[in-house]
């Protein structure tokens, strides 16, 4: 669970470990905006699914060599919302048929893109 508290002026952002960093109302600020945060965490999905399914099969890999890169885009004359994510990946050094199962196996674990790509009912409720 995430906890956002809005004091001072400024957006906080806790986990069940505390506080982790500052919301940002726009980019180029100190913190992270909601646009950002949202690439943050496909990014983050995929980073993690690719290198627990190397661990996994025992594919040794320099850690140094996985670098992941997230664009959230909007379409004009669409409504208030993201319409594509551009995702680019530098794999480490891999044999190219394992390169190709892993990018297929990414595609198909990793939650945040899956929810993204098939959507999500939201249900806001109010707290006391």
């Amino acid at each position: 669970m995430i906890s956002i508290k809005y004091k001072n002026g400024e957006n906080q952002i806790y986990n069940t470990a505390g506080h982790q960093l500052k919301g940002s109302m726009a980019e180029g600020l100190v913190g992270l905006n909601p646009k950002e945060l949202l690439e943050a965490s496909l990014g983050l999905c995929i980073s993690i699914t690719m290198t627990r399914i190397l661990d996994r099969d025992g594919i040794p890999y320099d850690d140094s060599g996985v670098d992941i890169e997230v664009v959230a885009n909007k379409t004009e004359c669409i409504e208030n919302r993201f319409t594509s994510f551009s995702v680019s990946v530098k794999f480490p050094e891999l044999d190219p048929k394992y390169r190709k199962k892993l990018k297929i196996m990414v595609e198909r674990g990793c939650t945040i893109s899956n929810t993204l790509r098939n959507g999500a009912a939201i249900e806001i409720t109010e707290r006391n």
